[in-house]
């Protein structure tokens, strides 16, 4: 399992970022004290979005990479 940590602003970032989740084996998105399905839309707005999220993605190292290259956006530096 790969990890970094990401900020959605807003409710089109949130679609965006399932849009590129959705591909992979397993994408799970925590705020600290919850945890959902990164590829859920509904399931994002569980989370506390005002803080920083971290992603943690179960897939080859390859999918990641590209994961990680078209997330960059949304990375929270």
């Amino acid at each position: 399992m790969q990890e970094f940590i990401i900020h959605l602003h807003s409710v089109r970032d949130v679609n965006e970022f399932v849009a590129l989740s959705a591909p992979l084996c397993a994408v799970t998105l925590s705020d600290g004290s919850r945890s959902v399905d990164g590829k859920s839309f509904m399931e994002i707005f569980c989370l506390r979005l005002s803080g920083p999220i971290t992603v943690h993605a179960e897939c080859t190292e390859e999918e990641f990479h590209r994961f990680f290259q078209e997330s960059q956006r949304f990375l929270l530096l």
